[in-house]
């Protein structure tokens, strides 16, 4: 394909600009669904994909998916028929080997899945999170669109916003990509496609004739209260029950949830900022609460994970938050593995975290060099940050790091002061520290500078397949231009064996439970409940080790 998309470095003033903001409330009622006769109208398609990982991977977390079910949620709301189609969830016990070898896919194939789909279904809207699946969803749309030669396929996400002239492009089987959050444009695009109206849409973009059509990013919501809970009912959240492949620590039945949207902060290696803008948006801590409340009389649960950007910013929020837990006596624990902030994890905060049940924090300081975050805009204190986390292991809080090495203006000066720091923590105890090798992401600032110089020289499935790496030791590129990729991945190695095995030392109960879990690897059992982050992804490893298929995807 002969179209590559510009590069283009956005001004720091520009680049991190809120979008226009709205409230949905009236436009669940502006854009309802126009066919009067609701019972016969026609359905809504709305499909996860199956993942697909490493063929080496040692772990890759499985979650709900969360987006496409408060979708799905908000067109309800709306008055239109919804199905969800969960490759995932539908098939999680089956993993499949790519030609190559080289990856593997998880969940149902793409032929089971098509087949789920309403032959008469006239809108399919197709989840694209992560740039690294992208060619893999490419070819899964191109056999929808095969199938359903006259659907709309809507696609959405993280992917899709930080390039969708590109995958428009590189897919024209796809009728309309929407950039940013999604409820909001999504409705008003299923009402103008049922009404046959062409007008523009903020968030929509598309091709026609050739030409792209480009548009604002989709308005951000400002009362995320008033969105409807995901429709969880639509799909069956049994199999994501297991013990094994949680984002968090395993409790038996833990359940994602989204207490926030949007992150305030404008970190150059992440691409939020494109999808959310820095708008940081908080449900009222009642209504969290509440939704809480609601899983465990309806589904059983015994734990919530939170799976927001950055879950905790202000402390008045935490504080209403953990006193609402407290108020109800709601018997549940809670995780925050998707990584948090430190600012306003203060010992009063962090005692309130343990008083109500909390398991599992993750902190992403992502450097021990002040220089470094400096340059990638992360605005963390070491100290304050190493205080809270003193404070968590006095409070017996299951902890984990997550670190970046390899920025590409990065000085071996700039990871050695990053590996000391990690040291560090491992005498303090902490249980977890996960160190990736930096990956230029597409809708990131660092991206867009990358792009420019040339440093990344084009786009192709080889660039989105390389992204592939953050649990693969074997595989890695250096975008560091001062280091390369071997040495790159030995300090890894080396980083997280000497965090280890300084964990160890420091609390020998650790490598005892380590050797139990060695002989369930080899009994193939699953009679172990995991107690750290580590533990977990083994556990995952040898689910994943049995449920490995032998034949060919």
């Amino acid at each position: 394909m002969d179209y590559q998309e510009k590069p283009v470095l956005i001004k720091k003033e520009s680049y991190f600009k809120p979008a226009a903001s709205v409230d949905i409330q009236d436009a669940f009622i502006q854009f309802s669904n126009p066919d009067i006769n609701f019972l016969k109208s026609l359905y809504i398609t709305l499909i996860r994909p199956p993942i697909i990982f490493s063929a080496k991977s040692y772990s890759t977390p499985i979650t709900l998916p969360v987006g496409i079910s408060y979708i799905a949620a908000a067109l309800k709301k709306s008055n239109y028929r919804v199905k969800i189609i969960d490759c995932v969830g539908a098939g999680i016990n089956e993993i499949h080997t790519t030609v190559d070898n080289r990856f593997k896919i998880q969940g149902i194939d793409v032929d089971r899945s098509i087949e789920m789909i309403n032959k008469d279904c006239d809108i399919i809207g197709i989840s694209t999170m992560f740039s690294q699946e992208w060619p893999h969803i490419r070819r899964y749309i191109n056999k929808v669109r095969d199938s359903f030669p006259n659907a709309k396929i809507i696609v959405g996400g993280e992917h899709a916003t930080a390039m969708p002239e590109f995958s428009l492009r590189d897919c024209p089987e796809i009728d309309y990509i929407i950039k940013g959050e999604g409820e909001l444009a999504l409705i008003q695009l299923v009402y103008n496609i049922r009404k046959g109206i062409e007008d523009k849409i903020s968030g929509v973009v598309f091709l026609k004739d050739g030409r792209y059509n480009e548009s604002l990013l989709a308005p951000r919501l400002v009362k995320i209260e008033n969105l409807p809970w995901p429709s969880w009912e639509l799909l069956d959240i049994e199999p994501y029950f297991q013990p094994n492949f949680t984002m968090g620590i395993s409790q038996g039945r833990n359940m994602p949830l989204l207490a926030t949207r949007g992150c305030p902060y404008q970190c150059t290696f992440c691409s939020s900022p494109q999808m959310w803008t820095t708008r940081y948006v908080m449900r009222p801590a009642s209504d969290v609460v509440d939704e809480i409340e609601y899983y465990i009389k309806k589904y059983q649960i015994n734990s919530v994970d939170f799976y927001d950007l950055t879950a905790i910013v202000k402390k008045e929020w935490v504080m209403d938050f953990t006193n609402e837990l407290k108020r109800r006596n709601l018997n549940i624990t809670w995780q925050l593995p998707s990584g948090t902030r430190s600012e306003a994890l203060d010992q009063e905060v962090i005692s309130r975290l343990a008083d109500t049940g909390i398991k599992f924090l993750v902190y992403a300081p992502e450097s021990g060099s002040k220089r470094i975050l400096k340059e990638i805009k992360k605005k963390v204190n070491l100290k304050k940050l190493t205080q809270s986390v003193s404070f968590a292991k006095k409070n017996k809080i299951i902890t984990k790091l997550n670190f970046i090495i390899g920025f590409p203006n990065e000085k071996r000066l700039d990871i050695l002061k990053t590996l000391l720091f990690i040291w560090k923590l491992a005498l303090l105890k902490v249980n977890d520290c996960n160190l990736s090798i930096f990956s230029p992401y597409p809708g990131s600032e660092i991206y867009d500078e990358l792009r420019k110089s040339s440093v990344i020289p084009e786009i192709n499935d080889a660039y989105f397949e390389s992204l592939i790496t953050q649990f693969d030791f074997t595989a890695s590129k250096s975008y560091c231009r001062d280091i390369g990729t071997i040495e790159l991945s030995s300090y890894r190695i080396i980083g997280m064996s000497i965090f280890y095995g300084l964990s160890y030392l420091r609390c020998p109960g650790r490598l005892l439970r380590l050797i139990k879990l060695s002989r369930i690897f080899i009994s193939k059992t699953q009679d172990f409940e995991p107690d750290s982050m580590f533990e977990q992804r083994i556990f995952d490893y040898i689910a994943r080790k049995s449920l490995s298929a032998n034949h060919i995807s």
